[in-house]
């Protein structure tokens, strides 16, 4: 030991001499001893390494112990004296007490100057101990609390060394120290450190809620009676803390904490006049209240809101708005009376919590409220007071009428100003709930104001309000069409007056944004006046104005000029006079002054502002096009301005948390559909062809390079007049121009990296290198730091990769492309400097004692001042006030910063260096992952390769170095690039350690679970090096394990679970099937698939709501960037993933045994609403879990007792997401399967069935509607007694139900007559089918000949129950799944039991057959004996499809339609009873309609049912050519036209297609010549080639046709009058035929004139027309106007008779009267042919009704 701790260890041992006055000497001795610096360098040596703590050397901690021993020998002696002593004395004991703990405090500063030395445990435990005694506490507890403020809470250490139970401990001691009856400590001193530890406690630990809302609860209820304002700002500042904290979890006890406490709170606002501040607090607290019960401005319980008490809540709402009236009113009559200038505007929290309660209060209507209400905030709150002061109420007024009487010109600017502020909010959140009828005088009021303004005061006001009341009416415009002449007369005021103020700066911006919202609504048409503002003088380039230009031109066509008409398609540009395109372009290019100052020193306004990114180009380059408008909407993109508008980000934060709050309430309640479902947005593109105008483009360029080249003139790195910033707009306004050309297909990337502007662009960044070289000289300047971190932040916005679309991401690319090499090096040069001098920054010494500050000070004061030691001596750190550029550099667990020790994360330790360093590291990290981008100047891999050398360095310790170390790993593994191995090793080394050394800190955990997420994103993008990636994934799972870890033993809270969930999800986006995504906890290796529905029980709700909402993952195949791109999991992996997503649901519905009563209403609440939201969640995503997951919903509700409005709300939005039409639709289709479950379930019976989630209400209802599902499961159940009990309900026949249900009680049986095998299973099916069947046979039931009776009148029902029973999912091995086996999936899910293969439903058919008649051999030929049965057979299984709303069971009926088909087609030779041809028409329109109705990108389901239908479509061609050819001619161009149109680059469908087609034209030609030569040709493409070449040889085999014989043979072709598009080819055909063929019009022109009831032209324009007729109203037929167009264009204005083209107007009546000369007859054959084209209608309701329509003419007519 060192003589110097020798001495000190002498001294302490001393201090525990048995004499006061030997130990009042050594104190003295101890704290000079303490103060050397020799004593201090030594202790720390001995601290600070491992084997000094093993040894017996004399530490930090040891002298500590020593000192808690001499604290605690006079303490005793204290309290050992007598109690009654003189003045002197007690005032001699105060000056020791108060001297022992100020050489405490002194040692604990001394100790912990240079980073926390002393054990926080240990410290804590001493802290607590001296409070926790009476005596003690009131000695030191003013000091021990300074202490525990300012040394202890105020260390990051030791702020995450604090265990859970100490921060409880904490809480419980304060608590009870500021409600109980001890004086000791300050008031104002105990409030602040409550404040502190709920933040501690909310941030670092959890379940202590009960115990905080007990306290406030009992601490703010009296808050009246409290002297100090500055102790009820330090709690209601805590309590909006924490209830910030609990509010996820325990809604219904913050809302009851609300209700309790809001009249004591308004009191305090209304009556005890509290600063700015604890007004600010208030506000915030009203705010947290408004959102907890009503999210997102729901007004009722059935939309989202709650409340404890209704009555009560209504009322506090009232007195609030009463309470926020009259405080807006004192505003504007202190603002009156102020001496000099006032900002007149109220607080923007202030104006949203007055619009939110005017949102909830305010009526639907327009009515006038008038109301009486009981001011509770003024009535007693004392909870002894017996009898409270009377209650006063005061007479309320509210309604849009009351805030219209706000807004009367007449009042001053004081009283309008917040009220104008209000309306603006109010109609900016809330556009729905503005009346129509108020939309009128309220513009009116508005137009007013604008009009008579005086001064510009309340002018920005009117604006503002008058902008948002514009989005209101665009987003609503239902609403203004009985009012819109007037609205458009108050419109076109505005429009002038907002034209007018334009050229005032204090509104210029506002004036241009409400033109836009006037431009973007459409209001009234748009004037010249718009057009000088950008091209002249009136107004200079901004942001507004660019904004308003961009709407302007995408609303309506630009004028040719401003003297002439509007600018058409054919105008000559560039020619004459500037046209008003290059008058905008010149405009948005001007210089700052006139033309003559030529030599400005100043660069040009538009590279002297900020504008949303590549906004300038994207209006540039349109103006250079013919059409304009059709350019900017392409490069703007589907959203339009909305991608161009920036967002203020710092307010988007600040209410992102209540935010989230708000909609995770309304996804706990089922009022909100989730976000993440299949929203497919549309991406503009360039469809039409863009053309340049040359004139145009070169005037622009020309523009371009002279802005360039002023700027290199005027640039100097020392001028202040062009700051480098140009350089960078500049460069990025060339090369965002070039990319507008590059995106519309003017340019190629090529050609633009060679254009003059590219040049010019690199020329700039040349001059910018040189500013980045120079940097390196000048870092010591002030403003330099400053300047490169917004220069690195707008290079970053340049290289940004977040939007996108092709122009964004060309723009980026070329961007890249101009750096050289030298630029990026040297940034890299800079950043490694900068961390080095960062790095040399010292921390101060030990100061000297100073005296305590007053303790009677606010919150804010004192973080206002936390530079200076508030509550102790002033020798804590001082740190610089030098604006912040040079910043000390102490430990990071030293950090003080005010009395909650921040985050190192937060900005407040970074000095402007390094905010500049992190600002170029996140550049450089985007530039070196633009490894695919060919032609760049640097080497992206250098660049990376010195980025991580940074990391070899690293003190995570340090801020800096934590903050550049989370760049790196977010920034360096990003979308476009894959790092190799060795970089992932680089990148992730330090992670082991820096998790070691935080995971503690629940921030940091988050924020590094949350930076990993790119790596392991990119690891998902590396599939193909598995190999060498083994150790990365290693590495990151290690780190994912072991905070899985840390959260099942508790020592994590929700922020890092969450953050940790986001990892689980990343992961299975990079490994969906967990090949290797496998976790190790402990000793057990567990898949993420199993650990991510673990987190369903989680203690904390939004832990186990965002797992519920995320189980989705778990069924689907899915990456971030494309949502909508979704693939099925394996079968497997789902069944297993429902099992432990239902069981973990399941576990979390059991509340914590140490839940408190209090707390139980809200746990039981949220565990609900987890179980049903991850049984919803399934059941969305999952078709093969989807009956599962359903009935789950039913026993759920019976199990765990979840009320049945919540069920129904889940319901709801299930079946919407779904696409089904309704609830019951959604139930009713698994209805078969949810019966079977439920009977088949322990306990369980048909009464106790959740029948009113159906909506019926009565048993009654429920069996009347589905009998049909219920009596056939229970005949084969053998429970008669329940089929009686359903009969004695209904009142009706228990027999006749049994009748009325025959065909699918005989599908319960047939099938296992049918069966064979000697399976077990089936052996017992047989035998209880046969059970149940001699039951039915009894005379005592229906009978023997009743059931013959029934299966022959019943037969087709029969076969139609039979085939829905179809699953080939159930085949067996013996059976095999037939013919149908190539076109079933895995995933197909099982239907309605009972199900059976095709092997089964064919041997039941012959079984029937055989049973039916002995002579007939198949049950085709039975049903072919009344040929409608196979009609009405066929019929009722497409209609089947065509409800079907599930694309999978829509599959299973196709399979279906293709086994009875293929069995019919079997019997096609015999004629199938001579409905032969009708049969075959009926299949092939139904199967082309199938095809026709295909979606456009076919998804796994839709391909299979697409294939099914032509292969199906191929048996029936080479069927109906093999026996029936003359079938298939008359519908072959129906056949053709159709498959044509399917031949895409899908290449599968594709070749089906074609083989179908090259049988029917190539293979069949000689069978089918007639029909194909009538055929109209195939397209002109190489896939078509021999198809075209055997139809053109066919058609012209006896020779060319004239243009009479192409109109004839075009008119010749038979429409289907339910399929237009099969004519496309052939109206495309005509038209060439047209062009090519002018000559031979005119000749058939005079025989028009001749005879125009013969002309083959006025034929040909009927036709024309009637298929624009056909088409107008068919899905997909804009592609025939326009083709049927296109030929009467070719055949230009012909002078055709209006009477002519009238006279044949009905072509079917003509053809009547030619063949029948009686009426009747002519009526019966239209009726007959009306008939005949609706049984091939696609709408298979038109079918069945036209079937059983025909069935009546039929038996008329026999």
């Amino acid at each position: 030991m060192s003589l110097v701790l020798h001495e000190l260890l002498v001294c302490c041992r001393a201090l525990e001499n048995d004499k006061a006055t030997e130990r009042k000497k050594e104190a003295d001795r101890f704290r000079q001893l303490i103060r050397s610096p020799d004593t201090v360098e030594e202790l720390d040596r001995t601290s600070g390494t491992r084997a000094a703590k093993s040894s017996k050397q004399l530490t930090w901690n040891a002298v500590f112990r020593f000192l808690q021993k001499y604290l605690q020998k006079e303490t005793e002696l204290l309290q050992s004296g007598k109690a009654n002593v003189s003045a002197t004395t007690q005032a001699n004991r105060q000056k020791k007490m108060q001297e022992i703990s100020s050489l405490v405090k002194y040692f604990i500063r001394c100790a912990n100057k240079r980073g926390p030395r002393l054990n926080c445990g240990e410290l804590l435990n001493h802290v607590m101990e001296v409070l926790q005694s009476s005596f003690s506490c009131s000695a030191y507890g003013e000091d021990y609390s300074s202490i525990l403020l300012k040394n202890i809470l105020s260390v990051r250490k030791y702020w995450c060394d604090i265990t859970k139970q100490q921060w409880h401990n904490l809480l419980d001691l304060y608590c009870g120290l500021f409600t109980g009856s001890s004086k000791a400590i300050n008031r104002v001193l105990v409030s602040r450190i409550i404040h502190t530890v709920v933040k501690g406690c909310c941030l670092q630990t959890e379940g202590f809620s009960h115990t905080l809302f007990s306290f406030f609860s009992r601490a703010l209820l009296n808050a009246r009676q409290e002297r100090h304002l500055a102790v009820v700002e330090h709690l209601i500042s805590a309590l909006n803390v924490f209830l910030r904290s609990a509010a996820m979890n325990c809604r219904i006890r913050v809302c009851r904490l609300g209700e309790e406490l809001l009249p004591s709170v308004l009191y305090v606002w209304t009556q005890m006049r509290p600063s700015t501040t604890l007004k600010e607090e208030i506000v915030e607290f009203f705010n947290l209240q408004l959102c907890v019960h009503h999210p997102k401005g729901s007004k009722t319980q059935d939309t989202g809101a709650y409340a404890e008490d209704w009555v009560k809540w209504q009322s506090l709402l009232y007195n609030l708005y009463d309470a926020l009236v009259s405080e807006i009113s004192q505003i504007g009559s202190r603002g009156k009376y102020a001496t000099g200038s006032r900002h007149i505007a109220v607080k923007e929290n202030l104006m949203e919590l007055t619009a939110e309660i005017c949102h909830q209060l305010f009526s639907e209507d327009c009515n006038l409220q008038i109301l009486e209400v009981t001011q509770a905030h003024l009535r007693a709150t004392q909870r002894g007071s017996p009898h409270g002061t009377p209650s006063k109420r005061r007479r309320i007024e509210l309604g849009w009428e009351v805030l219209r009487d706000h807004l009367q010109p007449h009042h001053s600017d004081f009283d309008i100003i917040p009220w104008l502020q209000i309306t603006s909010v109010l109609t900016s959140k809330y556009p729905s709930m503005v009346p129509g009828q108020e939309l009128v005088p309220l513009l009116s009021v508005l137009c007013q104001l604008l009009g008579e303004q005086r001064r510009g005061d309340r002018g920005p006001y009117v604006l503002r309000c008058l902008r948002e009341v514009a989005r209101c009416q665009a987003t609503h415009p239902e609403r203004a069409q009985s009012y819109r002449a007037e609205l458009g007369r108050l419109w076109g005021r505005v429009w002038v007056l907002a034209l007018r103020g334009v050229s005032s700066p204090q509104t210029e911006a506002l004036s241009l944004a409400l033109l836009s919202t006037i431009l973007q609504g459409a209001f009234i048409p748009i004037d010249r006046e718009l057009w000088k503002l950008f091209s002249g003088s009136a107004c200079k380039p901004s942001d507004a104005a660019a904004l308003c230009l961009a709407q302007a031109l995408l609303k309506c066509s630009v004028l040719k000029s401003l003297g002439t008409g509007w600018d058409h398609a054919g105008a000559v540009e560039g020619v004459g006079p500037p046209s008003l395109k290059e008058n905008i372009m010149s405009w948005l290019l001007m210089k700052e002054q006139s033309e003559e100052a030529e030599e400005s020193s100043r660069p040009h306004p538009i590279i002297c502002r900020d504008f949303p990114h590549n906004l300038i180009p994207r209006i540039l380059v349109p103006l250079t096009l013919k059409d304009t408008r059709a350019g900017i909407m392409f490069l703007l993109g589907a959203k339009g301005l909305e991608n161009a508008v920036m967002q203020d980000q710092a307010q988007v934060e600040v209410k992102g948390a209540l935010s989230e709050i708000e909609s995770m309430y309304l996804q706990f309640s089922f009022d909100e559909m989730p976000s993440n479902l299949m929203v497919k947005v549309m991406v503009s593109s360039a469809g039409t062809q863009l053309t340049v105008v040359p004139s145009l483009k070169h005037k622009l360029e020309q523009g371009l390079l002279s802005v360039a080249d002023h700027l290199l003139n005027c640039y100097s790195p020392d001028s202040q007049s062009t700051p480098p910033e140009c350089l960078v707009r500049c460069s990025s306004l060339l090369t965002g121009v070039l990319a507008g050309y590059v995106s519309t297909g003017l340019l190629t990337e090529e050609e633009a990296c060679h254009s003059q502007l590219f040049l010019k662009a690199k020329a700039l960044v040349q001059d910018f290198s040189e500013y980045i070289s120079n940097v390196k000289v000048k870092m010591a300047e002030d403003g330099t730091m400053t300047t490169l971190r917004s220069v690195m932040r707008l290079c970053t916005q340049c290289v940004k990769r977040g939007v996108k679309d092709s122009m964004s991401s060309v723009s980026c690319n070329l961007f890249m492309k101009i750096f050289p090499a030298r630029l990026l090096t040297e940034l890299a040069e800079i950043c490694k400097l900068l961390l080095n001098s960062s790095c040399k920054r010292g921390s101060v010494g030990i100061e000297e004692e100073t005296t305590d500050e007053d303790w009677d000070m606010t919150r804010t004061q004192a973080d206002q001042q936390e530079d200076i030691d508030l509550f102790d001596d002033g020798d804590g750190p001082q740190t610089s006030t030098s604006k912040g550029t040079h910043r000390q550099n102490v430990d990071p667990n030293d950090t003080q910063c005010g009395p909650d020790a921040k985050s190192l994360l937060a900005e407040e330790h970074l000095a402007q260096q390094d905010l500049a360093i992190l600002a170029g590291l996140e550049f450089l990290s985007l530039c070196v992952s633009a490894e695919f981008i060919h032609g760049l100047s640097f080497k992206p891999v250098e660049i990376r390769r010195k980025l991580l050398l940074l990391l070899e360095q690293i003190d995570c310790t340090k801020p800096l170095h934590l903050n550049m170390y989370l760049v790196l790993l977010k920034k360096l593994p990003a979308e476009d690039t894959s790092l190799a191995a060795e970089d992932f090793d680089s990148l992730l080394r330090p992670l082991a350690d820096l998790c070691s050394l935080y995971r503690q800190d629940q921030e940091i955990c988050a924020a590094v679970l949350l930076g990993l997420l790119p790596s392991i994103r990119s690891l998902g993008r590396t599939q193909d090096q598995q190999n060498d990636m083994r150790h990365v994934q290693g590495a990151l799972l290690q780190v994912v394990s072991g905070f899985c870890i840390l959260g099942r033993t508790g020592k994590c809270t929700a922020i890092v679970k969450v953050a940790l969930i986001h990892c689980l999800l990343a992961l299975l986006e990079a490994d969906p099937c967990c090949k290797w995504a496998v976790l190790t906890l402990r000793e057990e290796e567990l898949p993420v698939s199993v650990i991510l529905p673990s987190h369903l029980s989680d203690s904390h709700h939004h832990v186990r709501m965002l797992a519920a909402m995320t189980v989705e993952r778990l069924f689907l195949e899915m990456t971030p960037d494309s949502l909508e791109k979704r693939k099925m999991l394996p079968l497997k992996c789902q069944q297993t993933a429902f099992e432990n997503v239902y069981l973990k649901a399941q576990e979390g519905m059991r509340v914590q045994k140490n839940s408190s009563p209090e707390d139980l209403s809200d746990e039981t609440f949220n565990r609900k609403a987890t179980l049903l939201k991850s049984v919803s969640v399934v059941l969305c995503c999952s078709p093969v879990c989807e009956k599962q997951s359903l009935f789950a919903l039913f026993q759920s509700y019976k199990e765990n007792n979840i009320e049945e409005p919540l069920i129904k709300k889940v319901l709801g939005s299930v079946s919407r997401a779904l696409g089904y039409r309704s609830v019951e639709g959604f139930v009713s289709s698994h209805l078969d399967y949810l019966v079977a479950e439920w009977l088949g379930q322990h306990g369980y019976t048909l009464e106790s069935f959740p029948y009113t989630l159906l909506n019926h209400a009565t048993l009654k209802d429920f069996y009347s509607s589905s009998y049909q599902v219920l009596i056939p499961h229970l005949v084969f159940l053998d429970d008669f007694k329940q089929v009686k009990s359903i009969s004695t309900h209904l009142g009706k026949d228990w027999k006749k139900l049994l009748a009325n249900c025959f065909p699918k009680i005989m599908v319960n049986i047939l099938p296992y007559f049918a069966v064979s095998g000697q399976d077990a299973q089936v052996a017992q099916q047989r035998e209880k089918a046969h059970r149940v069947y001699d039951l039915l046979k009894d005379s005592n039931c229906l009978g023997k000949p009743q059931i013959d009776s029934l299966i022959h009148s019943n037969l087709s029902d029969i076969v139609v129950e039979l085939l829905m029973t179809l699953y080939e999912g159930a085949a067996t091995e013996e059976g095999g799944r037939g013919d149908l086996r190539r076109f079933i999936g895995e995933l197909d899910p099982a239907p309605n039991p009972p199900y059976f293969s095709s092997y089964v439903i064919k041997a039941t058919l012959d079984y029937l057959s055989s049973c039916h008649s002995a002579n007939l051999k198949s049950l085709v030929a039975i049903l072919s004996k009344t040929p409608i049965s196979i009609q009405r057979i066929l019929l009722a299984v497409c209609q089947k499809a065509a409800e079907m709303i599930n694309a999978y069971e829509r599959h299973r009926i196709l399979l279906m339609y293709h086994l009875f088909v293929s069995l019919l087609l079997k019997e096609v030779k015999d004629g199938l009873g001579g409905a032969w041809a009708f049969v075959l028409r009926d299949i092939i329109y139904t199967l082309i309609h199938h095809i026709n109705s295909r979606p456009a990108q076919l998804d796994e389901v839709s391909g299979r049912s697409f294939s099914l239908c032509c292969d199906l479509l191929t048996s029936v061609c080479r069927t109906a050519v093999q026996f029936c050819d003359d079938a298939v001619e008359s519908h072959l161009q129906v056949i053709v036209g159709t498959l044509t149109a399917q031949v895409t680059n899908q290449l599968a469908i594709s070749q089906q297609v074609l083989s179908l087609l090259k049988f029917l034209v190539v293979e069949s030609q000689d069978k089918l010549k007639s029909a194909i030569q009538k055929l109209e040709p195939f397209p002109d493409r190489p896939e078509f080639r021999e198809l075209r070449a055997v139809q053109h040889t066919l058609k012209y085999s006896t020779g060319k046709f004239t243009l009479r014989q192409e109109i004839a043979h075009f008119l010749s072709v038979a429409s289907c009058d339910s399929l237009p598009l099969t004519r496309l080819e052939g109206l495309k055909d005509l038209r060439r035929q047209l062009h090519n063929n002018k000559s031979q019009i005119r000749p058939l022109l005079r025989e028009c004139l001749v005879d125009p009831a013969e002309s083959v032209l006025v034929l040909l324009v009927l036709n024309l027309l009637q298929l624009c007729k056909l088409a107008a109203n068919h899905p997909g037929g804009r592609d025939i106007l326009e083709a049927a167009g296109s030929c009467l264009g070719e055949l230009g204005p012909v002078d055709f008779s209006t009477i002519t083209l009238l006279h044949g107007k009905d072509q079917l009546s003509a053809r009547a009267v030619s063949l029948f000369p009686q009426v009747e007859p002519q009526w019966l054959y239209i009726i007959l042919n009306c008939i005949n084209n609706a049984l091939t209608h696609h709408w298979y309701t038109i079918q069945g009704s036209t079937l059983k329509f025909f069935q009546r003419v039929h038996s008329f007519q026999s």
